[in-house]
């Protein structure tokens, strides 16, 4: 359906404004997604949005998918003012469009681990979640994993920051260290292929590319303060080589290893990135 809406009452419009907040986005199992930029990548990725509020003087822009869906009732269209979207979205007047998406859910057992997967550990920061997940799917890790206490990953900020990358992505949250590993042991226990774990430490001795190989590999990365899990599962420790001040946040360390990681499987490996380059030395980590 496609219809004009008048006030703030609107069932879609408070709606949207609930998203905003995880205990919403958790009960109802939605998140929004805003800006046409990303309603584009949800139709790229065939992830269709369940309720749509787009500026009435846009909706000729609207992917034309939509259209049908609309007029079959799978899809409702909200025209709205521009203040009326601004009042629904959480970014203010810069938002287009507000696209209301099914979180899919994933869980552990959803990921295969016969390639690369991150791990993210207390990551509190929603855009650097965001933007490490946009980084898996550009590299094509199998799937992302999140602790608790690490931000939604279908938050609107990390949404943005991830430019639609968690609509092609595996993401299962809430999975703790212990609940990771017993998955692990238990692949192990099946003859299933074991990947190696890999911690993200910037003190570590060897870095990235020494420890890159074309087997599967379980990348760990911590908190921003510096906080990391504890494994009992052996693990290898690994550092993106810096010429100077340790200034590498963990959204551009965790990109900078994924990218070694999956060029490692590929036969690809980055020689002039992290291997011999005379701005580090012979892979070596500045002490």
């Amino acid at each position: 359906m496609i219809r004009k809406i008048n006030g703030r009452h609107n069932r879609t419009v408070k709606l949207a404004r609930k998203l905003q907040k995880k205990k919403h986005r958790k009960e109802r199992g939605l998140f929004v997604a805003e800006g046409m930029d990303l309603l584009d990548a949800a139709e790229d990725a065939s992830r269709h949005p369940v309720d749509i509020l787009v500026r009435e003087d846009l909706a000729d822009r609207l992917p034309s998918t939509l259209s049908g869906s609309a007029a079959e009732d799978a899809v409702d269209i909200g025209l709205c003012t521009e203040e009326l979207l601004r009042h629904a979205s959480g970014m203010g007047g810069a938002v287009d469009v507000v696209s209301i998406m099914e979180n899919p859910e994933w869980s552990l057992g959803d990921i295969e681990f016969s390639g690369i997967v991150v791990y993210m550990y207390c990551v509190g920061d929603p855009g650097n979640v965001g933007t490490l997940v946009r980084a898996a799917a550009a590299f094509g890790a199998e799937g992302v994993i999140c602790s608790p206490k690490t931000a939604d990953a279908f938050s609107p900020k990390a949404i943005r920051a991830g430019m639609g990358a968690q609509f092609s992505v595996k993401i299962a949250e809430e999975v703790t260290p212990e609940d990771l590993e017993a998955k692990l042991r238990a692949d192990q226990q099946r003859g299933e292929p074991s990947p190696r774990v890999v911690l993200a430490d910037p003190r570590a001795e060897q870095t990235v590319g020494d420890v890159a190989s074309n087997d599967g590999a379980v990348l760990v990365l911590g908190s921003e303060r510096g906080a990391y899990p504890e494994m009992t599962l052996p693990y290898e420790r690994a550092a993106v080589p810096q010429r100077g001040l340790d200034s590498l946040n963990v959204a551009i360390a965790g990109s900078i290893m994924l990218y070694e990681l999956t060029g490692a499987r590929l036969g690809k490996g980055s020689q002039g990135l992290l291997g011999w380059n005379p701005a580090f030395g012979r892979r070596s980590h500045p002490r």
